[in-house]
């Protein structure tokens, strides 16, 4: 016999032990007991046993069993457990960087990095680049930040052989061998490797011409195109 408060059955429903339909079971289970009348005593995951108090949480914390990923990033189509991981997550699409150090004025899109930045400022950041003075908490940080300076290049591409100064532009590069495209336009069906090509195409459909000549005003969607336009027609 059905739960109370199950769906009805479905042909073709997945039945997986950690399927959608075992956790609306589980929930429903849990719901009479909440309505007796004596003190709410919150739901028992019959995953890992932990105790949660209120039903949201509850069925937010079911999704790390299940692996259920509800919501998904409009550009790059990444999926989220939860939704104020995906609402931090879209700051990575945007320019908006709202978090802004006292110190220097400096500005940052995520709380972290406002921290992170911060400790340049004080005494917890004990080690100082010589070029530059910049400070830094760790010296594995220092070491990385020093790269800027050099020409050191200690990450390879594993197919072609180019070398990076970060990991992250390794990463990013190989996408030109493996063919992914993760940022999707959806104004057209265009898809780019690399989020700077995807922003200056957004521009073409958003018709935003900022950059303006000063001798004629004419307005272009490229720097680029400006600097050629003044070379050709201004000498």
């Amino acid at each position: 016999m059905a739960a109370r408060g199950s769906p009805p059955p479905s042909p073709g429903w997945p039945e997986p032990r950690r399927s959608a339909r075992l956790l609306f079971q589980r929930v429903a289970a849990a719901l009479p007991a909440a309505a007796d009348g004596g003190e709410v005593p919150g739901y028992r995951c019959d995953e890992c046993q932990k105790d949660i108090k209120h039903l949201s949480n509850f069925q937010e914390h079911q999704r790390i069993h299940t692996g259920e990923r509800p919501f998904q990033c409009q550009v790059c189509r990444k999926r989220f457990t939860r939704c104020a991981d995906l609402i931090k997550h879209r700051l990575v699409h945007s320019n908006r960087r709202p978090h802004r150090c006292r110190a220097c004025g400096k500005r940052f899109k995520l709380p972290g990095d406002l921290a992170k930045h911060s400790k340049v400022h004080s005494a917890e950041a004990p080690f100082a680049c010589e070029t530059c003075g910049k400070r830094f908490k760790r010296t594995s940080c220092l070491i990385k930040h020093l790269r800027i300076h050099t020409e050191e290049k200690p990450f390879p591409c594993p197919h072609c052989g180019k070398r990076f100064k970060w990991e992250a532009s390794v990463k990013e590069h190989q996408r030109i061998h493996s063919g992914e495209k993760p940022f999707g336009c959806d104004a057209c069906p265009k898809r780019f490797t690399h989020f700077s090509t995807f922003l200056q195409h957004k521009r073409m459909h958003q018709n935003r011409r900022q950059f303006r000549c000063q001798d004629c005003a004419q307005a272009f969607n490229h720097k680029s195109n400006l600097l050629k336009h003044q070379r050709k027609v201004h000498g």
